[in-house]
This record gives structure tokens, sequence and C-alpha cells, in this order.
């Protein structure tokens, strides 16, 4: 059994210790039998526990399943610098909503394939290795937040390489793997480094795309603290804009396409054609799959609560 928490542990605990605790105060200032005051007590008791363990998501592992696997390693290559966070995808949305889902459909297009994460800002980190665990891949790019202003230096497309090529040389080790890349930025350039060749990594990819993300004309950025990150050059809210210019040079040397992204279904063509080139086979026991048990308890406090109400209608409460 293993859990995944809605909400963290250490904030819903305080939050139902203290509806417990306001209930359990009211409950015995009641003038009413002892009887009277231990069962409500003990229903809200068992609610709050009921609570407590779905927000939990308990999940079992099934080790010995069936599953549907492809010869293919898809390494996704994320900017996580503060522009990632303009407001110009799809509207006025924070380009990196457009990331998240564009992964998600990429995912689900390419089920039994594996997948790894790299994230990079002021420095690359490996989020996820190579895994055919899918949730677990989801969950490294929920832990992808935007950076605090004051900790943002500036962005350098070069510093994921060295991660980038430990995991394409890893994966190049796997006998009969198509390798894929789907870098995902917006090409803005503020620091000093200038862009470096990716074309020694070229040999180690077999397909994918540099997909950019951004309008041309731009989008602000919010800084956290209420308001939106300032251009002390300008005097005004700073603006970040694609730079389609790098992402293509870091396509072209990778030797894969540029797309710039407006939309998750614009990489559709890509993925049939990483699909349609990469060959499908079925394992028993080769990866684990999670399965939800939450609805038990929830079908059991639906019960509890519909109980409690009829209990407060009887009593002429509502």
């Amino acid at each position: 059994m293993v859990t995944n928490p809605v909400i963290p542990v250490a904030a819903a605990l305080p939050i139902l210790a203290v509806i417990l605790g306001a209930y359990v105060f009211v409950t015995v200032r009641k003038k009413d039998s002892a009887a009277g005051k231990i069962f409500p007590i003990v229903r809200m008791v068992l609610i709050v526990a009921l609570i407590f363990v779905i927000n939990l998501r308990p999940m079992t592992k099934d080790y010995n399943t069936d599953v549907e696997t492809k010869n293919v390693d898809v390494l996704f290559v994320v900017d996580t610098t503060i522009s990632m966070w303009a407001q110009d995808y799809d509207g006025n949305d924070p380009r990196m909503d457009g990331v998240i889902e564009t992964a998600d459909r990429i995912m689900t297009d390419l089920k039994g394939s594996s997948f790894a994460l790299v994230r990079f800002d002021n420095r690359s980190q490996i989020l996820m290795p190579f895994t055919q665990d899918k949730r677990s891949v989801k969950d490294a790019f929920d832990t992808i937040k935007a950076p605090d202003i004051w900790y943002a230096n500036g962005t350098a497309l070069n510093t994921p390489m060295e991660d980038m090529r430990a995991l394409l040389e890893s994966s190049a080790k796997k006998e009969d793997k198509t390798t894929v890349v789907f870098f995902m930025s917006d090409g803005e350039i503020t620091g000093e480094e200038q862009l470096e060749s990716f074309a020694e990594l070229a040999g180690l990819v077999d397909g994918g795309a540099v997909l950019g993300f951004g309008t041309e004309s731009g989008g602000k950025m919010k800084d956290g603290y209420g308001g939106y990150v300032y251009d002390y050059e300008n005097y005004g809210d700073a603006v970040s804009s694609i730079d389609e210019a790098n992402l293509r040079a870091v396509a072209s040397d990778l030797g894969i396409d540029y797309i710039h992204l407006t939309s998750p279904t614009r990489v559709d063509s890509t993925v049939r054609a990483i699909k349609a080139s990469s060959s499908t086979s079925r394992d028993k026991g080769r990866a684990v799959l999670y399965n939800d048990t939450y609805y038990y308890y929830a079908a059991v406090l639906i019960l509890l609560l519909a109980a409690e109400g009829y209990m407060m209608i009887r009593k002429g409460r509502l």
C-alpha cells in the first residue's frame, strides 16, 4: 500500500484537528446525556478519520499484470526559468500550463514508453530517470513551481546539456531502443552565456521536437507577491517574448523538428511518426501499476454523512 496525498499531511492534520476539536467542544458543552454526547463525537471521529484516509489517496501495487510496452525512451527537457510563467499561452495562461498539458498528451499517446524528465533554470536537475511509471513522471512534473524572483539569474539554454547527455547515453546502451527528445522552452536567453551547439548530442537522438512556448508580443510574469516582475531598465512590468531563432538552432543541432506550440494537438503528427516507427510487445510483471482504493472509504463516508444528515433532520435542526 502506498499513498499520494492530495493535500500534504502536514497541512491536512491541523485543519482536521481544529474541526474535530471544535465539534467536541461544542458537543461536550451541550446539556445532554452522556450517550447523547459520546455517540455524536464517535461519529465525527469516524468522519474525520475517513476524510484523512481519503486525502492520503491510498493505492495498492499490482506487480503481476500484462503491460503493453514500446521500444521508445522519451526525454522531456523543460525550461523552468521564470519566463516560462509569462502569461501568453492560449490567451493569458502561463506558458508552463502548455508544457504540462503537452507532456501529458505525449505520455498518454505514447503509453508503454519509458519517460524521463530534466528541468533547468539556474541549474539543471534530473527529476526523473527513464521509467514506465507514468504516475511518477506526472508527480515529478507537479513538483515544478515558478522560481522566486530573487533566485532567478537569467536563462541559458546550455544548462541541461550534461544531464541530457547522461540520460541519452543511458538510453543508447539499451538494445533496439528509439530515443526521443522533447525540448520545451521559450528560447529566451537573458544571461551573459551564449548559446552553444547541441550537435554533439544529435547522434544519440532518433526523433522528437523542440517545442517553443510564448508569443512575439510577449507576456508579463507574476512575481509571487501580488504583482508582476519589474523591469528596472525600462521602468515597467517586464515582458518576456519567445526567441524562435534560438529554438530553431537547438532543433537543427539535434536533427529534430521545431514546433511553435500554441496547442497540445500540434505535437500529434510528431507523435504519430514516433508510434509508426516503434515496435510494441506485451510483458508480464515488468511494470508496477497503482490502483486507487480511496473510493471504498468514500462510500463509507457518504453513508455516514447521509446518516448524520438524517438524524439532524429528525431532531429538527435543519
